[in-house]
């Protein structure tokens, strides 16, 4: 079997794997997030999402203003190879973060409990050129998470 190579696995998952499971990945605004919590967290709202209808290609904007919240959707996002642009019909907006569709709302917590029945895992790839979409305008998060960083 080979060893996946997504983004999701070389950000999050390869860290954990290999033992920075409770090395800082995020620092700022309240409490730290290791890389084993932001790995749960983002897997379990990827879960949820997945359910609710978000798949590869789908496309997601994230207009949240909490920066921990953010990172954990980015990351829950690239799980899921969506695709991240202003005219989405799925958003994740407010304070509290609330996962707005074209049928319902879904408030952030409700996500994280519902997508740990069922968390996704990382995409063994990526579709062609993600990485380098993505990076356009999350480059500063992917690139210190891939790294082993700390975000703060």
């Amino acid at each position: 079997m080979a060893v996946p190579q997504s983004l999701a696995y070389r950000a999050l998952d390869r860290h954990v794997i290999h033992g920075q499971a409770d090395e800082i990945a995020f620092a700022g605004h309240g409490r730290p997030m290791t890389y084993a919590q932001l790995l749960h967290d983002s897997a379990c709202i990827a879960g949820a999402m997945r359910e609710i209808g978000v798949a590869e290609g789908t496309t997601v904007r994230l207009d949240i203003s909490a920066r921990r919240e953010h990172v954990i959707a980015l990351m829950a996002c690239v799980r899921l190879a969506a695709e991240l642009d202003e005219g989405a019909d799925f958003v994740l907006s407010g304070e509290p973060v609330i996962l707005r569709t074209p049928v319902t709302e879904v408030p952030w917590d409700v996500l994280v409990r519902a997508g740990r029945i069922d968390p996704a895992p990382a995409p063994e790839t990526d579709p062609e050129g993600y990485e380098q979409r993505l990076a356009t305008a999350h480059g500063d998060i992917l690139i210190a998470l891939i790294a082993g960083d700390t975000l703060t």
